[in-house]
């Protein structure tokens, strides 16, 4: 890793330099206000950055020579192991036994996923079979219970907020809840990002929003975000973007506290569908203290299946307010309606005939 410092007369000056150099894939490490003079005299405040290059030139290994292949030594008929005849090889064992009928092997199939696994649904689907002889009937039933723990969302507040890790999606996203408030709804938008760690990340959102018309602010402190929320005090809606290790830090969470009000703040968690169960229930621990008010979820079209969707609702009791399933902005974005989010996942699980009967 290469990890330089710079300084300018302003953050854009210095930030500048770090791109210059080290181009968009720089990291953000520190950032501070230095006095720069001679002496002490005529010192003036100027801004310092410790940037870092995380990328590093591969080492490429010469191949190695290949050895012929050596003849192989022949074998004396004594030497040779003779297989028994009339030997017969165990079938191996059922891991499981069967809970439900073969009729509803799909059933079965997603109740025996991580994400539904302590769900007691087998007596009622059994009985529901055996009384009714309907494959739709049961598939009706596992719908409902499914469609159960969605939760409405509630209407957003005038601020949302996006927190969670590096690499989830939270620009991408932002960028496709600010072209929908304001090509589908018609709303005036603003977009504020603090996440200045990465350079790609900002430019990658200034474009977003060049494209869109809308007007962007970078905080790179405290006081920088208090601008940018004075300059779009008009606005109806104002999307902020945010780096997902400050969040983890009580210390900067107390501190942005007392520069923002997250009670008029819709907060939403954002979480990858392609991440691990275990993965996503440790993001979500980190970030719970936080006053969150939804989920959202990314990359549904990485995956082929999005279970994990229903447990993490399960385990939180947050509304999910947004699924992503591309990149297309601002097309591949699903409202979080419980009708909608179960559709979806049914149809990851081959049920997509059943699904389109809107039953």
């Amino acid at each position: 890793m290469q990890i330089k410092k710079y300084t300018g007369k302003t953050m854009a000056e210095a930030m500048t330099k770090v791109k210059q150099e080290f181009g968009d894939d720089a990291v953000i490490l520190n950032s501070r206000q230095v006095k720069k003079g001679w002496l002490g005299l005529f010192a003036s405040q100027h801004v310092e950055v410790i940037a870092a290059l995380e990328k590093a030139p591969l080492a490429v290994k010469p191949r190695a020579a290949v050895k012929p292949a050596a003849t192989p030594k022949p074998v004396k008929m004594s030497e040779r192991q003779v297989q028994p005849k009339n030997v017969s090889i165990p079938a191996p064992e059922l891991s499981a036994t069967r809970r439900l009928p073969a009729a509803l092997t799909h059933v079965e199939s997603l109740l025996a996923s991580e994400s539904f696994h302590s769900e007691t649904w087998d007596e009622a689907i059994n009985e529901l079979y055996y009384t009714t002889k309907s494959v739709e009937v049961v598939e009706r039933y596992v719908r409902d219970q499914i469609r159960s723990s969605f939760l409405p969302v509630p209407e957003p507040k005038r601020y949302m907020m996006l927190v969670g890790p590096t690499g989830v999606g939270k620009t991408t996203t932002l960028a496709k809840l600010a072209a929908h408030y304001k090509l589908e709804h018609g709303l005036s938008v603003g977009l504020i990002t603090t996440d200045t760690y990465r350079i790609a990340a900002i430019e990658q959102l200034k474009t977003y929003a060049e494209i869109l018309d809308i007007p962007v602010e970078v905080a790179y402190d405290f006081d920088d975000f208090k601008r940018a929320k004075q300059l779009f005090a008009r606005k109806d809606i104002i999307l902020i973007d945010t780096a997902g290790r400050n969040f983890r830090d009580e210390a900067y969470v107390e501190q942005f506290e007392r520069y923002h009000d997250f009670s008029e703040t819709s907060l939403s968690l954002v979480l990858s569908l392609t991440s691990k169960m275990r993965d996503m229930e440790m993001i979500y621990r980190q970030f719970e203290p936080l006053p969150l008010r939804s989920l959202i979820f990314t990359k549904a079209d990485e995956t082929s299946d999005i279970h994990a969707m229903y447990r993490m609702v399960r385990e939180s009791g947050l509304p999910v307010a947004w699924l992503t399933d591309g990149q297309e902005v601002p097309d591949d974005l699903v409202a979080g309606e419980p009708d909608r989010l179960t559709d979806r996942l049914l149809e990851k699980e081959g049920w997509t005939q059943w699904t389109k009967q809107d039953v």
